[in-house]
């Protein structure tokens, strides 16, 4: 079978206030699982946790919409990074009721750092001619020291055969190979956002290889990229309200 690739990237980034202070909660650090803040790698005086809110930021519709519809119907993969904001809606049936997605939809959950990495080796194994994946970044928990949080969503159409981008590899772990390019972060689209803002700028050439690394506090994440034709990658900004006024693009790190 032809090796996977990349055609498109869209990408949404919204940054949040809806975060307080866990110790402002009266007996919710109780409720948390020790598991959870281990995950979350925070100390606990520093521990906010999102609460949720009623409003119309949904990054991860923008980034479908800015997507567009497939010419023909095929499968979406829809992962998150963490718990849904609201447990009693089921976030990918409204996704696909209100997109008008036709095809197969597969959701993946508390991938955590993996989910815009070593989640590929998923889609390698199960992507057939093409496909379409987006990663959705929405974190319960937040650290006070590093400043408001954003929501992120990065959607990517791969397919089989040539493409703009080739995926090389991935995997969970520390990177098994090196790039002439290292974009790296701690959520799972933090990575895609800088690389998005590399190839932007015009920092990427073909025959190239990119490697996008996630870190957390347990577990990091790599993903592999050759650019093969750097003009053909489409990259579409959704129209995202920073409502901090931030850049829609993360930071790059060499």
């Amino acid at each position: 079978m032809p090796d996977l690739g990349i055609d498109t990237i869209a990408f949404a980034s919204a940054r949040r206030e809806e975060y307080v202070p866990l110790s402002t909660l009266p007996g919710a650090a109780d409720l948390v699982p020790p598991e959870r803040l281990a995950a979350a790698g925070i100390p606990v005086s520093r521990l906010m946790v999102r609460i949720p809110e009623d409003d119309d930021v949904d990054v991860t519709a923008q980034v479908l919409a800015a997507l567009g519809p497939p010419a023909v119907p095929q499968p979406l993969f829809f992962v998150r990074s963490g718990p849904l904001r609201d447990p009693n809606v089921a976030a990918l049936a409204g996704l696909v009721h209100r997109s008008g997605w036709e095809g197969e939809d597969i959701g993946l959950s508390h991938l955590d750092e993996l989910g815009g990495t070593a989640v590929f080796g998923l889609l390698e194994w199960a992507v057939g001619s093409e496909a379409t994946a987006v990663i959705c970044d929405e974190p319960l928990f937040a650290d006070a020291d590093c400043g408001q949080p954003r929501f992120a969503a990065v959607g990517v159409r791969v397919r089989r055969g040539v493409s703009p981008l080739a995926v090389s590899g991935c995997g969970e772990g520390k990177p098994a190979l090196t790039g002439d390019h290292r974009f790296t972060g701690r959520g799972p689209c933090d990575a895609w956002l800088a690389f998005c803002a590399a190839v932007a700028e015009g920092v990427v050439a073909d025959g190239e290889r990119v490697l996008l690394h996630t870190r957390g506090p347990l577990r990091e994440g790599w993903l592999s990229l050759v650019a093969v034709d750097v003009t053909a990658l489409r990259l579409v900004p959704a129209a995202t309200v920073d409502l901090l006024g931030g850049s829609l693009l993360g930071g790059r790190s060499g």
